[in-house]
């Protein structure tokens, strides 16, 4: 009977076993932790939508690709909720340093009547560079919250001294102009900031 030849091991070469540990390594690595945000995918909220910014250009979602976008509805008059969340969106857009210039908030008007371009370039020019507003006409308000799933409503309906309960949520897109999260205005500041770095980041 012929003798039965020992098997033998062939090492692999230098490149193509560190190519193979590397692969393993990618396989078993952990997965990306949550948002702190509520992350949300294959949401097209706001899409075909054009609104007109102060100086009356027409904008759209698609305008905003290449940065993050958070989008927030409100008014110059609102006297708690407005001008509290946009300063603390500024606290967290400063936060990021360099990388704030990739991060844009556009304030959308539930208040065109009253919200005229030059109010609205005003109020978000407080806030600083980043900010900008955009003014739906009032016949067109009810599409435009429609279209972001939002809520605007008159109270009282009719007169001239009147206020306007509204949606607070932030809608953040990503850079590749995707709807990513929902984020609650009641956010923490170190939450939020780095929810911002890391898309900012992809």
């Amino acid at each position: 009977m012929p003798a039965r030849r020992a098997a033998r091991s062939h090492p692999l070469p230098g490149a193509l076993l560190a190519a193979c540990l590397a692969t393993l390594l990618v396989a078993c690595g952990s997965p990306q932790p949550p948002f702190h945000a509520t992350e949300v995918s294959g949401i097209d909220y706001g899409r075909g939508i054009r609104i007109a910014d102060t100086e009356a250009r027409l904008r759209s979602l698609e305008d905003y690709r290449g940065d993050v976008a958070l989008v927030f509805f409100g008014f110059v008059s609102c006297p708690d909720v407005c001008p509290t969340t946009l300063m603390r969106l500024k606290q967290a857009r400063d936060a990021l340093g360099p990388d704030a210039a990739r991060v844009k908030v556009v304030l959308v008007s539930v208040d065109p009547e009253r919200d005229t371009p030059e109010l609205l370039r005003a109020y978000v020019g407080n806030f600083g560079p980043g900010f900008e507003a955009l003014r739906p006409e009032p016949a067109e308000l009810q599409a435009v919250t429609r279209a972001f799933h939002a809520v605007a409503v008159r109270t009282p309906p009719t007169g001239d001294s009147y206020t306007i309960d509204h949606s607070a949520v932030i809608y953040a897109y990503d850079r590749g102009n995707r709807l990513r999260l929902v984020i609650q205005p009641d956010f923490k500041l170190p939450e939020l900031t780095a929810d911002l770095r890391r898309l900012v980041a992809e």
